[in-house]
């Protein structure tokens, strides 16, 4: 991959450094010829991690750490998304915000592996984003070679949309009461508008988006992870999505929790949730049953 952009001072965590407000790179230092081990030999080359809106870098950090630990030569480019860049941004504003990372993608080589780890509507619109432009630049697909979708695609409604930008709102009861307020009137506005316009959904642009053979190689496998307890990604957006997906010619594979909360299938069961990533999906091995 070529050189990145000169980093601005580290406010992510150790090893990352700040590119733009939303995305942040971790270069390592290591050769995968330093190594001899199987899981080293075969290490993606860029881990790409679009974390879910408001993610806090602690808790991202629970899948940069693993990954850095399994993959010690392996570069990590994280991307995060916040509240305002869903709904009020502009994305051309979004684009500029993206740049490092699309400077970063468009530098992969055609040798080297990548793999595209992405959680929830919120980095499903980043990838989103980033794949139409980086497609409208080049002509060319995301240079990916597997993908994981975690709590994602989902459906979009009301409730649901408001449930899951309330989750950032702060504690403070006041404060908090306010911000429901203005989040109903400006989701409700919204939904109006779609309504009186025809216009397609947002959340049905992304997920038309993340099966469009235009940006994404169907060759590119992914694995789906969910959970029938999701509240803000529903279990059934998912699947079919994924089948809709099989149905274009797309691999795919799905993990399925029962008892996980959003984004939280990794709590649920660490062990295998990185075998069904890592084992299963990257490295192609077989898992006991």
């Amino acid at each position: 991959m070529d050189s990145v952009l000169p980093p601005k001072p580290n406010s992510y965590g150790p090893g990352f450094v700040q590119l733009s407000s939303t995305v942040f790179y971790h270069e390592s230092s290591e050769s995968s010829n330093h190594s001899g081990t199987s899981t080293t030999a075969q290490a993606p080359n860029l881990i790409i991690l679009a974390a879910w809106m408001n993610a806090l870098p602690k808790h991202v950090a629970k899948y940069t750490s693993t990954y850095e630990n399994l993959f010690p030569s392996s570069h990590i480019l994280v991307i995060v998304t916040n509240t305002a860049h869903l709904l009020t941004q502009p994305e051309r504003q979004r684009i500029k915000d993206l740049e490092p990372a699309l400077s970063i993608i468009q530098g992969i080589q055609p040798h080297e592996k990548v793999l595209l780890h992405a959680f929830s509507n919120g980095g499903a619109s980043a990838i989103w984003t980033i794949a139409r432009t980086h497609h409208a630049r080049t002509g060319k697909r995301l240079p990916v070679s597997k993908t994981v979708f975690d709590s994602m695609p989902g459906s979009q409604s009301y409730e649901i949309s408001l449930a899951a930008f309330t989750v950032a709102l702060p504690k403070n009861l006041m404060v908090r009461a306010v911000g429901s307020l203005v989040l109903r009137v400006f989701l409700g506005m919204w939904y109006v508008y779609d309504l009186v316009t025809r216009s397609e959904k947002f959340i049905d642009k992304i997920r038309n988006g993340l099966n469009d053979t235009r940006l994404f190689d169907v060759g590119v496998e992914r694995l789906y992870i969910y959970s029938m307890a999701d509240k803000l990604v529903p279990w059934k957006a998912v699947e079919e999505h994924a089948r809709e997906a099989e149905g274009m010619g797309f691999k795919v594979s799905m993990e399925k929790y029962r008892e996980s909360g959003h984004c939280a299938h990794l709590l649920d069961d660490e062990k295998r949730y990185w075998g069904a990533v890592v084992d299963t999906l990257w490295l192609g091995r077989d898992r006991p049953i």
